[in-house]
């Protein structure tokens, strides 16, 4: 066995996509002689979006313009024609961010953390198929959530076919795009699934689509533009639809309390989500009566709006033109038996393949954490251990429940839910994230204890703009220079977040920490706590109807430093008056208590 080696860091980031990377140069730039370490598993920066994840046609859901820093626009080269960013764009913006920042000298590539435990320094990291370790003061995880694959369960029999998860698509693009694959089946109803489908249909193969039938089914899709006029993400990333969609980060205000307190608010606020879901629904063209009516989601009404199975927007202009005209065959059922190169459904049914594709979702992201550190820290336990190692909290049972009633209290639009076709799926036990704002674990809060941040746990429609504002805040709390208000306060706000995420997004509530539709309101709330302008546009019209772009953001930084400095200036002028201050009264009063004695004593101090 060979000997270990111990590195020791100040700050290690597990992860360079989207947030490790804009966490590492805003570290550096608060704090420029850190000793900064990024360890990532892909060979290259970009996380989701690493060169050995692209295939051809990867399209991101956003519009150029939408989708990068604050400070360094997007350039426009290869963008389609509907004006969405390609994965090659995303890849290769990110890769130059890392460049002209100086990052990856910083970057150790090939390094998959496979341990992450407490030691005196701070966090101990193991890495995985080797004997170094790498000790950090501070510890911020970055890893995501779609970093590991979740394979479905499956009994394999002499397996000859070749198996892989939607992650590794593009790495195998190659070997698919081969003649001789003809048969390809395809499990999953997640995005991903569309998008392998849409793939491999438009390569000329023959694709078998297998979709769980006792699962949530398959996920609510928006056209790239509602009615020819406003792209989806541009609408979904106005201050109006803030009040449209019942935030818990958004429960004051007029708009707010007409559109979710009021009767005739609610109205239109529902009115307004069934012309978008319809919309939708005629785009799919589910109604034709082919193979895609098995596509629509199995929830009653309001589709786009709940976002049960999740929600995906369409990304090429014959996206669904293809899957209709396509040879694919939809197939409700479940994977029993995977034998040579046939694929036996429970049903009995036994299907040929040449390649199969998983797109079955993810799997622990925070597998670095045994399970009592999960708890320590406010993560969820996965798996059969969950129940055992995640005990019933008396205390958190209390937060909960108040929680509950307080989300249908200030959102009264979430206190019914739709009627769904599996209503078991929302029965079983949430996975709560016990994060204060979505990235301090309460419990080492509590105690004092500043070495460790999660980052990227918000799922929403601008990643770009959230990590950069949530890396800010995070590092800053780390750095000491951010108070949190006490326990009880932060342990109502984790509640009710949980609360709300489980109620306005159901499925994709339960089991991630989802906020599609909520950016907006989140990054107020991260700039009330920075104690920044989050209202950015030049007028009241712009403010509600116009997008907000990370550009309208670009400066906050110089904003909270510039406030930070004049304050210091202010606090330290105030302490050299009262320091002054302090020197006369004292001159004065030994002046008069040494009069005072001469007096006494009878003698001319003169």
């Amino acid at each position: 066995m060979g000997s270990r080696s111990v590195e020791t860091v100040d700050v290690a980031i597990i992860g360079a996509g989207w947030y490790g990377l804009v966490a590492a140069r805003t570290y550096l730039r608060l704090q420029p002689n850190v000793k900064l370490l990024i360890i990532d598993s892909d060979t290259t920066v970009g996380g989701v979006w690493s060169e050995d994840r692209l295939y051809p046609n990867l399209v991101a859901q956003v519009n150029l313009g939408l989708f990068n820093y604050t400070d360094t626009a997007m350039p426009a080269a290869g963008v389609t024609n509907k004006n969405q960013v390609t994965g090659k764009m995303i890849h290769d913006y990110l890769q130059k961010y890392a460049e002209d920042h100086d990052l990856l000298r910083h970057i150790q590539f090939n390094s998959h953390v496979e341990r992450a435990e407490r030691c005196s320094r701070g966090w101990r990291l193991q890495l995985k198929n080797s004997t170094d370790v790498i000790e950090t003061e501070k510890l911020m995880v970055a890893t995501g959530v779609t970093s590991i694959a979740s394979m479905p369960e499956f009994t394999p029999i002499d397996v000859t076919v070749p198996i892989i998860h939607s992650k590794d698509l593009g790495a195998s693009f190659e070997k698919i795009k081969k003649e001789k694959i003809k048969r390809v089946v395809v499990v999953g109803a997640a995005k991903s699934a569309y998008d392998a489908v849409y793939l491999l249909l438009s390569m000329g193969k023959r694709v078998t689509w297998i979709i769980r039938p006792e699962g949530s089914g398959p996920l609510a899709i928006l056209p790239s533009e509602l009615l020819g006029l406003w792209t989806s993400i541009g609408v979904a990333s106005t201050r109006l639809m803030t009040n449209l969609s019942p935030s818990i980060f958004n429960t004051e205000g007029i708009l707010y309390s007409f559109f979710q307190k009021s009767l005739v608010g609610r109205w239109l606020t529902g009115k307004f989500w069934d012309a978008v879901s319809s919309l939708s629904d005629a785009h799919a063209g589910y109604s034709k009566g082919d193979h895609v009516g098995g596509l629509r989601p199995e929830i009653d009404g309001k589709s786009i709006f709940w976002a049960n199975s999740g929600l995906g927007v369409v990304t090429l202009p014959n996206f669904w033109e293809v899957i209709h005209q396509g040879d694919v065959t939809i197939v409700r059922d479940e994977l029993n038996i995977i034998k040579k190169a046939a694929m036996v459904l429970k049903s009995g049914r036994t299907i040929q393949s040449d390649y199969i594709v998983m797109c079955t979702g993810w799997g622990d992201h925070f597998a670095m954490f045994d399970d009592e550190t999960k708890v320590e820290v406010g993560l969820p336990v996965l798996g059969k251990a969950a129940l055992k190692k995640t005990p019933r909290d008396p205390i958190w049972d209390k937060y909960d429940y108040d929680a509950n009633l307080s989300v249908n209290k200030k959102l009264p639009f979430l206190a019914k839910g739709p009627v769904l076709n599996n209503p078991k799926n929302n029965q079983v036990q949430q996975r709560k994230w016990r994060l204060y704002r979505r990235v301090v674990p309460l419990e080492l809060a509590e105690k004092g204890d500043r070495s460790l941040v999660i980052l990227g746990q918000i799922h929403t429609v601008q990643t770009p703009l959230v990590s950069e504002m949530q890396s800010f805040w995070a590092i800053l709390y780390l750095l000491g220079e951010l108070n949190l208000p006490d326990k009880v306060t932060m342990a109502k706000e984790i509640a009710e977040w949980n609360a709300w995420t489980r109620k306005r997004y159901l499925s994709q509530g339960q089991k991630f920490p989802y906020s599609l539709y909520d950016f907006l309101p989140y990054v107020d709330t991260l700039c009330k706590d920075l104690n920044i302008n989050s209202r950015r546009k030049p007028n009241v019209v712009a403010e509600y109807f116009s997008p907000y772009r990370p550009e309208d953001f670009n400066g906050f930084i110089d904003e909270y430093l510039s406030k930070k400095s004049k304050e210091t200036q202010r606090s330290d002028g105030l302490a050299r008056i009262g320091n002054s201050r302090a020197f006369w009264f004292f001159f004065i009063t030994m002046v008069t208590v040494i009069n005072t004695v001469y007096v006494v004593a009878g003698v001319n101090p003169h």
